[in-house]
């Protein structure tokens, strides 16, 4: 069996496509598993930034604030969909209505938030299977890079079979999660004496006080990452397609903030505070239903959904490079759909980026999580204000309505990812602030060079006629670069000599002996035309040949550029040329990239011998 098949799958036609259109119901769990994962951490990362001291008094404040922002910017989105029905991805709303500028950081943003969701899902998955199996804790990186690999895998096989094997963990983790919440709310907390210990100071200053909720508001803003993915996918659908998206949506948001509101207030209600060694959600489990069954069971599913919501990234992310490079702010082979119709070149990129998150951070979720959130509310904030722009361009019915609700849905959240930043600032949100423009420069400067290319390559420069007038010239110059004497180069002699009278074989010796054995071949064979051999004092091969190259352009000028006939042979086997030196490729690469005094172009033809695939020699 080829095993290019067998890792990657059979390969699809192109019609297959548009093939398969989502219902509500599979919808909410391919689009949900990103939303539903940061469920499953955002109530940690509430106590760990309010301490043991202010989190029985503060933690279900802070989560009903976030609950407030989770209705917000729903119901921005909801207004997006409606604009865009055949789906409005962040980047396409702000490009549209803001311009380039604005466009370009918003695709700068989300495709560092694609990748920290990789990373994130991943590192927090290592973390609950350490808080199940606490021998595990020095295997997360190992776990993460192999669970990465598969995903990565599974995403270039391009199988649609994989969107119904995904959608059980995401339900499995809502009824398990609503199961903890009703349990938990009706089970009888046993009395914990360190309850009373937690009562804030009367002395505590009311700045730190601010900071603390500042910080930990920030902190569970993590638990919106994703929420946007339904906007950006109205077109996967079925019809009708942007109505539908809005009745998930809603669904989605109404899901999404019991769940979390429910697990904090159980966290809350058993005064569970942060622990390195075990996540929020294993020591609210196994208070519920202790260390059986049960326990195991929550802590496998919300492992699988955390993978789940890692391998959504693999849909998000070559999808909007695939956009960038249709525009050409990245290179183009990024618009192109593989044989088993995946953006390919997309997930291999996002796969290297997760990898080296992962081994910079070593798999650490706490220093990963800082960096997540400036990245999706940067493109909240953007594409609600270009939602405002858009209302007031298009206008029609209810629009001052529809302004005011997206511009207080672009306020909040430029609110929010002030506080975000501000808080995490030091703790290495910065690198997401310097690399946002970073990257904004990177796109700008390719469009240029695809603008440069353009200008270049176009017909109108220089006229069509004078580059399809014929010319009346004597026969060319003909260059044959050679290093010994083989069937590639005699099939190379044989070619030059057919094309011109005007031949010459070239050799730079950097080996006498086999400079030797040449002039010995050549004469034997009764060649016609010279051999020219180049001495080379600091054993070049390249800037001989170049020189002399120029010697035979300056020789009869009117017959132009010396075209160059490069031998060459393919091994039978890819991984063999590896044994070999590759002088032809190193000779057409000076070529081709050498800076030309004119604009006359130079002919370069590659003869390649084909080797035959011998199992051992005879």
């Amino acid at each position: 069996m080829n095993l290019n098949k067998l890792i990657f799958g059979n390969p699809l036609k192109t019609e297959h496509i548009n093939a398969e259109r989502f219902s509500k119901t599979k919808a909410l769990a391919v689009f949900f598993s990103d939303v539903l994962s940061s469920v499953s951490y955002a109530t940690d990362e509430i106590l760990l930034a309010l301490g043991a001291m202010f989190a029985s008094s503060f933690s279900m404040p802070i989560a009903g604030a976030i609950i407030g922002l989770i209705v917000i910017v729903s119901v921005s989105y909801w207004q997006t969909m409606e604009a865009y029905p055949n789906g409005g991805g962040a980047f396409t709303v702000v490009h549209e209505n803001l311009g380039e500028f604005f466009g370009l950081i918003t695709a700068s943003a989300l495709l560092i938030d694609y990748t920290l969701t990789v990373a994130v899902s991943l590192s927090v998955g290592a973390r609950v299977i350490a808080s199940a199996f606490p021998s595990f804790a020095g295997n997360s990186v190992s776990f993460c890079l192999i669970s990465l690999l598969i995903i990565t895998l599974s995403s270039l096989r391009g199988t649609k079979e994989s969107s119904r094997i995904l959608t059980a963990p995401t339900y499995c983790f809502i009824i398990l999660a609503f199961l903890m919440i009703v349990w938990g709310a009706f089970k009888h907390a046993p009395l914990n004496n360190s309850f009373h210990d937690n009562i804030i100071p009367r002395n505590t200053s009311n700045l730190l006080i601010i900071v603390v909720l500042l910080r930990a508001f920030a902190y569970g803003c993590s638990v919106l990452t994703g929420i946007e993915s339904i906007a950006s996918g109205v077109a996967t659908f079925r019809k009708p397609q942007y109505k539908n998206a809005q009745v998930t949506l809603v669904v989605m948001s109404c899901i999404l903030s019991f769940l979390f509101i429910g697990l904090t207030f159980v966290a809350h209600k058993y005064n569970l505070v942060f622990s390195e060694d075990k996540t929020v959600v294993s020591q609210m489990a196994h208070c519920l239903f202790g260390a059986g069954l049960m326990y195991y069971l929550i802590q496998i599913v919300t492992v699988s959904v955390l993978l789940v919501a890692a391998n959504s990234a693999f849909s998000g992310f070559p999808r909007l490079a695939s956009v960038l490079a249709q525009k050409k702010y990245i290179p183009t082979s990024f618009a192109n759909l593989g044989d088993r119709l995946a953006y390919s070149n997309g997930i291999v990129m996002l796969a290297l980026a997760s990898m080296a998150l992962i081994l910079t951070f070593k798999a650490d979720s706490f220093s990963l999580i800082t960096l997540y959130s400036i990245g999706v509310f940067t493109s909240f904030t953007l594409s609600q204000a270009g939602m405002v722009k858009h209302w007031i361009r298009k206008r029609g019915n209810n629009w001052h309505i529809k302004v005011a609700l997206n511009a207080f849905g672009s306020l909040a959240t430029m609110v929010t990812l002030l506080v975000i930043i501000q808080s995490n600032f030091l703790s290495g949100a910065w690198i997401i602030v310097v690399l946002i423009p970073v990257f904004f420069f990177i796109f700008s400067g390719i469009k240029g060079r695809y603008k440069i290319t353009d200008v270049e390559l176009d017909l109108k420069r220089g006229g069509l006629g004078q580059l399809l007038k014929p010319k009346k010239e004597a026969e060319p110059k003909v260059v044959v670069p050679i290093s010994r004497m083989h069937k590639g180069t005699l099939a190379a002699l044989k070619f030059a000599a057919s094309l011109s009278g005007d031949v010459v074989a070239v050799i730079v010796n950097v080996n006498q002996k086999e400079v030797d054995k040449l002039k010995l071949a050549w004469r034997s064979m009764n060649f016609q035309m010279p051999l020219m051999i180049l001495s080379s004092s600091y054993r070049s091969i390249v800037n001989p040949f170049l020189d002399f190259l120029t010697e035979q352009d300056e020789r009869n000028p009117e017959k132009g550029k010396a075209i160059v006939i490069m031998p060459s042979f393919v091994p039978g086997k890819f991984w063999q040329n590896i044994l070999h030196n590759q002088t032809a490729t190193i000779f057409k690469t000076a070529l081709l990239y050498r800076k030309q005094k004119s604009e006359q172009t130079r002919v370069i033809v590659e003869i390649p011998y084909q080797m035959r695939i011998y199992t051992k020699t005879n």
